[in-house]
């Protein structure tokens, strides 16, 4: 079957006088990749140099201030002062190499900065509000502190244009930073000419940011506005009002929308959206805008398949779509789909990794592309001398580590004791579907590879022996470590999480909260179960960030899910289970089925007895088996450094 055309996403576009070469955005993304002044670092140039080399058509930077007092984030990026110049003209310098254009979104980050905590000066809202990220209130900016602004936004133009970027994007989305709150009703309070009562008072300060800038730049040079269509929020802007204004802000000096949804929260819940919310789900609102104005209009918001964002253009819903995690878990995605391959496109699993990595990290990585932010300490490898690799494990990890081995230059064997791909990654995609197309991905990429596959092959130590390897990789998965629990052997209590085995009776009750035990119990839920979860520690699913954390509680709340942690589970019988909630009594709880989900840990049993066997191998382990619950994170970060380390001919 041939590969679908992509002709409209592939076309050449233009923005004002800005030329593109294909219709695909790479969405503003805060990365925290900058230096501690701000400015783009070697690892920003690498980061955006590969989306360049990949193919997009036009890159836009994540968050640029225009005052390195507010800034929003730490390693944020910023254009406030002359020096920044030089460091922003070697980004745009890098990106122009490879064809693709670049323009950076400038923002005053107003009430949400961290002004106040890293700096002592007080943060500037349209009123007096709280930030999103500290609870710390905002002041309500006078005429003057607004017009200063406004002096900030022309100079920061002027460097944008001396940098030698494409154009520029100014920010006045999700409800926050400066012009995003006074264009947001429920944070819009003043009673002035900015009043937020009135489309007129909202829109002011984003017309008059718009003709500081055009003051400075003239007429021909592309600026792009990102806005909501629609807030999500109660008393927020509604899409007709964003279609209302739309009209004002292209006579203003707009020459494309970038239509967003949704407002800012501590989670970005609203901004960077879970798969429960849908795929195109801005799509109406950016139709909505493009309806009332004769400029270019970029959709946004979980286009992550290349088909249906062919079809939102294919429909003239827009006239670009703006990719932003895709192009976290494949940078060659538009270079792919020019050459006919969409099926080699690596998918994103919207699995929020992205978000945990920038509050654990400070910096964005993805958990499908180890690369992702490690273009310079991650390389992707080219063997210095070839090797024999035997790579013990199909699941995630062996995998990853086998079609690295094998595309830097190595002799690969991979040893699965099972008669399929996938190892635990298998179940994980029964309970997360978004899971599917990335095992999909790995069996594919090893099938068209060099790899040598060996199926129902257990890797006993003379198995591994006898291929006589330069290097073994163990990715045999962590063991599954299950509570002693009075009653644990009765017939309807079962041990692990396979989701082909699904537990008989209406009422369930799963012991142990990880990850995999929380996406088994939602399962059964949907299923109409009625599932209890009872977690001995204090936290559910703890190996992920709050961000996928809470999205699962909201799973939870609307499936029925009952939920206990920090509960002592004292014994099973034919029909309860005992247990003590936190600081309460003991009790029974109803029961006609037990899933022990247990604990992942580390498991060195193989690495250490091929050791033991073929000890002139230099072996490695990787995955779950050496780091215990990893997911596929840790499964593709582990990969990623050990074939590094074969290629460079370190034990």
């Amino acid at each position: 079957m041939s590969a679908p055309p992509f002709d409209r996403l592939l076309s050449p576009g233009r923005i004002g006088t800005m030329a593109v070469r294909n219709r695909i955005v790479m969405s503003p993304m805060e990365t925290m990749y900058g230096t501690a002044e701000g400015l783009p670092s070697d690892r920003t140039v690498a980061y955006f140099t590969a989306r360049a080399e990949g193919g997009v058509g036009l890159i836009t930077v994540g968050a640029t201030g225009i005052d390195p007092l507010h800034p929003e984030t730490p390693g944020g990026l910023q254009i406030g002062t002359d020096a920044a110049v030089a460091a922003h003209r070697r980004l745009v310098e890098a990106v122009h190499d490879h064809g693709a254009r670049i323009q950076p979104q400038v923002v005053h980050a107003g009430p949400d900065g961290l002004g106040p905590e890293m700096h002592g000066v007080t943060s500037l809202g349209p009123s007096v509000i709280p930030s999103y990220l500290t609870g710390r209130p905002s002041a309500e900016a006078t005429k003057e502190q607004i017009a200063g602004i406004l002096d900030q936004f022309r100079a920061a133009a002027v460097r944008v244009r001396e940098a030698g970027y494409d154009g520029l994007e100014l920010h006045a989305a999700h409800g926050y930073m400066f012009l995003g709150s006074f264009l947001a009703p429920q944070r819009n309070r003043r009673g002035d000419r900015y009043r937020g009562t009135s489309v007129e008072g909202r829109v002011r300060v984003v017309l008059e940011a718009l003709a500081a800038i055009r003051g400075e730049v003239g007429s021909d040079f592309p600026i792009t506005l990102r806005i909501s269509g629609y807030e999500r929020v109660a008393a927020g802007r509604p899409v007709h009002d964003t279609a209302a204004i739309a009209p004002l802000l292209v006579q203003g000096g707009v020459d494309a929308f970038h239509v967003s949804g949704g407002v800012i929260d501590r989670l970005v819940t609203g901004m960077v959206n879970a798969a429960d919310a849908g795929d195109g789900l801005n799509v109406g609102a950016a139709a909505a805008v493009k309806e009332a104005v004769d400029v270019p209009v970029i959709a946004v918001g979980r286009l992550h398949d290349p088909i249906l964002a062919e079809a939102v253009l294919a429909d003239g819903r827009a006239d670009f779509v703006a990719m932003g995690r895709p192009l976290l878990a494949d940078p060659d995605l538009p270079r792919r789909l020019a050459h006919g391959e969409p099926e080699r496109v690596r998918r994103c699993i919207s699995c929020e990794n992205c978000i945990d990595t920038l509050e654990e990290k400070l910096a964005t990585e993805c958990a499908v592309n180890p690369f992702t932010g490690h273009e310079l300490d991650r390389v992707a490898p080219v063997a210095v001398l070839s090797r024999r690799v035997v790579v013990v494990g199909a699941g995630p990890a062996g995998l990853e580590t086998a079609r690295l081995a094998d595309a830097a230059g190595h002799d690969v064997v991979l040893l699965e004791r099972t008669g399929r791909l996938g190892g635990a990654l298998v179940a994980a995609s029964a309970v997360h579907p978004e899971n599917r197309p990335y095992l999909e991905w790995l069996a594919a990429e090893v099938e068209r590879s060099g790899v040598a596959v060996r199926l129902d092959c257990a890797a006993t130590p003379d198995v591994v022996a006898d291929l006589a390897p330069d290097a073994v990789v163990v990715a045999t998965g962590g063991a599954v470590v299950y509570p002693a629990i009075a009653g644990d052997d009765l017939g309807h209590v079962s041990r692990g999480l396979d989701p082909d085995q699904v537990a008989a009776g209406r009422r369930v009750v799963v012991v142990g909260g990880r990850l995999a035990a929380v996406e088994y119990a939602e399962m059964l839920a949907a299923r109409g179960r009625l599932v209890a979860l009872l977690e001995p520690g204090p936290e559910i699913a703890p190996e992920f960030g709050l961000k996928r954390r809470t999205e699962h509680f909201d799973r939870i709340d609307r499936l029925g899910i009952t939920v206990h942690v920090d509960c002592a589970v004292e014994e099973i019988t034919t029909g309860s289970v005992r247990y003590t909630p936190a600081h309460g009594t003991s009790r029974a709880l109803p029961a006609d089925a037990v899933v022990l989900a247990g604990t992942v840990v580390p498991d060195l049993a193989v690495a250490d007895a091929v050791v033991a066997r073929v000890p002139a191998a230099a072996v490695h382990t990787v995955g779950d088996a050496i780091l215990g619950p990893g997911l596929i994170r840790g499964a593709t970060a582990t990969a990623a450094q050990v074939v590094q380390t074969i290629g460079e001919g370190r034990p």
